[in-house]
């Protein structure tokens, strides 16, 4: 799982949109103030695009935030297995997680089987995991990402989106300071689930995220 900053557009084309809107030269701070305020529109004229690897299950969960632009690595035209496979399992045993790993191996020597018997790339895909990674490039105008971190840099989001989550904010908090922040996102503030454990579904002491990121980073 990796995230890696490859375009980032200033925030000038947005607070010049601003000035337009209102007759007048906007700066920075004003446009910050606009979007605290909630006019997350400004935002719509700034693109960003992410080279990201993550697995197959991710990224099903990610291709959902509708108004992103994905380009993914092609499972019918070559052999991903090379990605490797997510091996993020924090909750798992040492004994579970070996389990998993086996059974990863076990699946790529099948597929390779099925290669090196004729069977085309594309239809031995099928056999892949969901944890196989994929390569994608994503760009999204910055509301998009303001609007993407808010619900997935959170704990009832799957361990492995979080994670990339924090990785993409870490980097748009160091690109756009005082736009990507924790103030400025609100990430917890408001939150109306009754738990923060996804698979919980009667209400249990929160432990709001917030803790865990300090200005940007994860600690």
């Amino acid at each position: 799982m990796k995230a890696t900053l490859k375009w980032a557009e200033t925030l000038r084309k947005c607070y010049y949109a601003m000035g337009n809107c209102y007759g007048m030269k906007c700066k920075e701070p004003a446009l910050i103030k606009a979007v605290r305020a909630g006019h997350l529109s400004l935002l719509e004229h700034a693109d960003v695009t992410f080279d990201i690897i993550c697995s197959q299950k991710c990224l099903a969960q990610i291709t959902r935030h509708r108004h992103f632009s994905f380009t993914v690595q092609s499972t019918r035209g070559m052999n991903i297995t090379g990605n490797g496979f997510y091996n993020g399992f924090d909750k798992l045993s040492g004994v579970d997680k070996t389990k998993m790993k086996m059974a990863y191996g076990a699946i790529a020597m099948q597929f390779e089987n099925l290669l090196a018997s004729g069977v085309p790339v594309e239809i031995a895909s099928y056999l892949l995991p969901l944890g196989t990674n994929v390569k994608l490039t994503v760009t999204g105008n910055l509301r998009c990402w303001f609007e993407y971190l808010k619900k997935r840099v959170c704990n009832r989001a799957s361990d492995e989106h979080r994670k990339l989550a924090i990785e993409i904010y870490n980097q748009l908090n160091a690109q756009y300071p005082t736009l990507f922040n924790q103030d400025a996102l609100g990430i917890c503030v408001g939150c109306k689930e009754v738990s923060c454990d996804f698979s919980v579904h009667k209400a249990t002491a929160k432990n709001p995220i917030i803790k865990e990121l300090n200005n940007g980073t994860s600690v």
